[in-house]
């Protein structure tokens, strides 16, 4: 029988050398260039160790975005239902001794690619949430996780964006629950790389003490991720286009209520609001088109997004990446994020991209909005849900007048919008009985939540193309 709360793992798992697996996600282009050559590399380092070896080409496999729906929870415990290669990876990962991820830099986080792969590897934890070291995280699925190494390849030296990309390394190796994790960022175009990759990568292998985890990063991080620029320009906003980041069903997201209350306050104040669904940029084509078009036609753009696996969904970062290279009449962008867990501070790292990403596209920054215990909204009118979201409520409509002069956002509005909507204590229990709730209208055995379908048997061959 599947245990619902397995024991989180005190020790990294010891393999013998000739059973060790390593899989590498690897979010390079599909070209020669000094990124993919990286990539060659780490590949053949972990084959001459013996490993069975499992590489995923993010660029080239089929995989969806994570729709959000927490099926792979309550419906099929442990496996998404969407048929791509996404379990396949899931499997990979959970069965490894070391997870190696390499990608180019992306304002400071990962490639599209590797972010909605990463997405995709929810069903590898457990549902059901508790307390560590002061904060929400989830309980582990499985009884042992891999090592992790991230490897970041950057154009050129920029130590914010490298201690960003360590910020989502530590976050990620946290929530996946890794025993130990490693980061190394190259610049494989500008310096020799060779040695300091060989270096790093015998580290992680051996089971070295990694780094820090950032169990306590600053208490004033997400304020200073939501601060708008300093020096702002004032200019009155005509147009405001809101991107909603979830991949749901229209009218069922956390993300569009938020998109629509701050919408419905930006029109009082004479603004002309477009929403847009990230869906819309799935697939080239006719609909990313118009939606980028739609996009580009206005001066303020507000991202309303949820934080999925510590950071922007792996789809919002594919629409940016259009967006900024496309950004037509746009002056200036704005966050509003909602995170899963009951405190807001999650929401941190993925503010801080999105400040990034306004800065490197050459657009000002408005400052940013987030609030925990996101999914308490679930698609609702935030208007109709009163008491409980009064601040939330308060902060657009203290944000919208203030974006619609062309200022940024008051840090009050942001404080407010960060306010806990209910003890986290509380959080955690109402969520186990929403957990509960899901599964049995699935049909779905309670107990069957913590089935561990990727539990590794040793005769089983590595995945993927292997280098």
């Amino acid at each position: 029988m599947p245990i619902p709360f397995p024991r989180p793992p005190m020790q990294p798992p010891t393999t013998p050398a000739a059973d060790r697996r390593i899989l590498i996600l690897d979010a390079t282009p599909d070209d020669d260039g000094p990124d993919r050559r990286v990539a060659d590399r780490l590949a053949a380092l972990a084959t001459d160790s013996g490993a069975l070896i499992s590489r995923f080409r993010l660029e080239e496999v089929r995989l969806a975005p994570c729709l959000g729906d927490f099926e792979c929870w309550t419906k099929t415990p442990g496996l998404c239902r969407t048929q791509d290669d996404a379990n396949a990876i899931a499997k990979a990962f959970q069965q490894a001794d070391l997870a190696v991820m390499v990608t180019p830099l992306f304002h400071g986080g990962y490639r599209p690619s590797l972010k909605g792969a990463l997405d995709r590897l929810l069903g590898v934890i457990h549902p059901f949430f508790h307390e560590s070291v002061g904060v929400t995280r989830h309980q582990p699925r499985y009884e042992r996780y891999p090592a992790m190494l991230f490897v970041g390849l950057e154009a050129a030296p920029d130590a914010a964006a490298r201690e960003l990309f360590a910020a989502f390394a530590g976050g990620n190796a946290i929530n996946l629950m890794a025993p130990r994790f490693h980061t190394l960022v190259l610049a494989p175009a500008t310096a020799p790389w060779e040695e300091a990759l060989a270096a790093r990568f015998a580290q992680a292998l051996a089971g070295s003490d990694g780094e820090p985890f950032p169990h306590h990063p600053p208490a004033d991080a997400l304020a200073r991720a939501c601060a708008p620029d300093p020096a702002l320009p004032p200019a009155p906003v005509q147009r405001a286009a809101l991107l909603v980041g979830s991949a749901r069903p229209k009218g069922e997201s956390t993300s569009e209520s938020l998109a629509r209350s701050l919408a419905e306050n930006l029109e009082r104040q004479g603004v002309a609001v477009t929403l847009v669904h990230v869906i819309d940029f799935i697939k080239p084509g006719r609909r990313a088109d118009a939606a980028l078009a739609a996009l580009g036609e206005a001066e303020l753009l507000v991202v309303s997004a949820p934080l999925y696996v510590d950071g922007l969904p792996g789809l919002v970062l594919k629409a940016l990446e259009q967006i900024a290279a496309q950004p037509g009449r746009l002056q200036r962008v704005a966050g509003l994020l909602n995170s899963g867990y009951p405190e807001a501070a999650h929401n941190r790292s993925a503010m801080a991209q999105l400040r990034r990403f306004a800065h490197n596209a050459g657009l000002g920054w408005a400052g940013g909005l987030a609030m925990g215990a996101g999914e308490v909204l679930h698609g609702k009118p935030l208007a109709s849900m009163g008491f409980m979201f009064r601040k939330q409520i308060a902060a657009l409509r203290q944000a919208a007048p203030a974006l619609a002069a062309g200022r940024g956002i008051p840090p009050e509005a942001s404080a407010s919008m960060a306010r806990p909507l209910l003890p986290a204590w509380l959080f955690r229990l109402a969520a186990k009985l929403r957990w509960f709730t899901q599964a049995r209208s699935h049909g779905t055995p309670w107990n069957d939540l913590g089935a561990r379908p990727h539990e590794l048997k040793r005769e089983e061959k590595p995945l993927g193309d292997g280098g």
